[in-house]
């Protein structure tokens, strides 16, 4: 084998270790994805709980836990190319910051409803634009 094809035959190896990465990342991504959606439903049911039956701590609890979710998913986008994870970085870095600072202002019912609210919204904007 000539010193060519060596060379030739190593950056065939290296492209296919790299397509292999890439087709096990997708689904990874899709599934931490999915998972943090899935732990974003459970926010919204305890949410509901919380308007049922307010507690403060509960209350703040819920919108950590919106805001981590959102820091997550946030983080799988950042330094993404493509316009739609560029999107989809921005939706959640606002919502993070959104839940952060409701988190710190639902003392009572009536703030922790306009806070939910103002989360819920930008859950909705995304699930509008994207399913």
């Amino acid at each position: 084998m000539t010193k060519s094809q060596k060379s030739f035959s190593k950056l065939n190896r290296y492209i296919c270790a790299g397509l292999v990465l890439a087709v096990l990342a997708v689904p990874a991504v899709a599934a931490s994805l999915k998972s943090i959606m899935g732990s974003m439903g459970d926010n919204t049911t305890s949410a509901k709980a919380v308007l049922a039956n307010f507690d403060g701590k509960a209350a703040e609890q819920v919108l950590r836990r919106y805001a981590a979710d959102a820091e997550a998913a946030d983080a799988m986008f950042a330094n993404q190319g493509s316009a739609k994870e560029k999107d989809l970085h921005a939706r959640f870095s606002k919502m993070a910051m959104i839940a952060n600072t409701a988190s710190q202002q639902a003392q009572d019912k009536g703030s922790f409803r306009k806070a939910f609210a103002a989360v819920a919204t930008e859950c909705k904007s995304c699930h509008a634009t994207y399913k």
